[in-house]
């Protein structure tokens, strides 16, 4: 069985290690190549790919946004995170939103390709240095601020937080201002912030945006 793979990732120099490691093996083949979530949505559209290796801080769309659009569509597409936030809310985020996979950039190549393994069975998988940690946080109840958003608050909030204006979230969410600015209020109040500087702050240090 040969498995279509596609890398989405700002830096070049990661997406070319990807491709080194996958380039070794019989049954994957890389398909397409991005740089920001807008091109892996683009990609999915475009080339349908079974797995797409997904950098979560990227330029434009993040990953979490990408993951959310991509469950939303109903695509079969399978998402591999990799990036390199691996403790805090990110993981339960990412894996809530309908990621696959989650490992971290540090993490040794093979764990890559036993992720991947993992999908082509059906299976998830997540990084061993994450799961530990990730499987308390949920025994104990353990929330971050950005547990208390929904899937919307938190694609909104990551819109205001790269500095976009409330007209222009509307027009991308087809939504209206009323709606938008609604969302921004029960944001902060549920974050606990003031200003879109503190917003982004709090979105940087959970390795949401890139710093």
């Amino acid at each position: 069985m040969n498995i279509r793979v596609a890398l989405v990732d700002d830096h070049a120099m990661m997406r070319a290690g990807y491709r080194s490691i996958l380039d070794k093996e019989d049954d994957f083949t890389v398909v397409a190549e991005g740089e920001s979530g807008e091109d892996a949505l683009r990609i999915v559209r475009e080339h349908k790919p079974d797995v797409l290796i997904l950098d979560v801080s990227m330029p434009g769309l993040s990953g979490v946004e990408v993951t959310q659009r991509l469950k939303k569509m109903e695509s079969p597409t399978r998402v591999v995170i990799v990036t390199m936030h691996g403790m805090g809310p990110l993981p339960r985020i990412l894996l809530n939103a309908g990621a696959s996979a989650f490992v971290t950039k540090a993490g040794d190549p093979a764990e890559l390709m036993k992720a991947l393994r993992c999908l082509a069975r059906g299976q998830r998988f997540v990084s061993e240095s994450i799961a530990q940690p990730l499987a308390l946080a949920n025994a104990t109840g353990e929330v971050s601020p950005l547990d208390k958003l929904t899937a919307r608050e938190l694609e909104v909030a990551l819109m205001f937080g790269r500095g976009e204006r409330a007209f222009q979230i509307a027009e991308r969410l087809h939504l209206s201002e009323k709606t938008i600015s609604t969302y921004k209020t029960r944001i902060y109040e549920k974050l606990g912030v003031h200003s879109e500087a503190e917003l982004a702050l709090l979105l940087v240090r959970y390795g949401l945006l890139a710093g």
